[in-house]
């Protein structure tokens, strides 16, 4: 896991996996899930499975390497009630990282 700071302020943090079967990130937003627990988590059609919700996202797909895995990209924001967070914004935000992510870690999907 990454924390990203703005001005010293705790944003957001990043969680990169890579596992060998598919997983639900529905299961895995649930508000009851301590670790990954989203607020308002819903589906969206991003890369294989992935799951928005106001305070951050979930997402997966296969990646082809040696063998085929998963990789999940997961991002939760600070907890700071003042600023409203949009799953818009969050949907925006992952349209565009998830793919550079990709990229950058060297995952193609097959």
């Amino acid at each position: 896991m990454c924390t990203v700071s703005v001005n010293r302020s705790e944003t957001f943090d990043v969680t990169l996996t890579w596992h060998p079967d598919s997983i639900d990130p529905l299961k895995y937003a649930s508000p009851n899930n301590s670790v990954t627990g989203l607020w308002n988590p819903e589906r969206v059609k991003l890369a294989d499975r992935a799951a928005i919700g106001d305070d951050g996202a979930i997402a997966t797909t296969q990646c082809q390497g040696d063998q085929i895995e998963y990789f999940t990209l997961a991002i939760k924001l600070a907890h700071d009630r003042k600023v409203p967070h949009l799953k818009s914004d969050i949907n925006k935000f992952m349209r565009a990282y998830m793919p550079a992510t990709m990229k950058a870690v060297g995952c193609t999907h097959p």
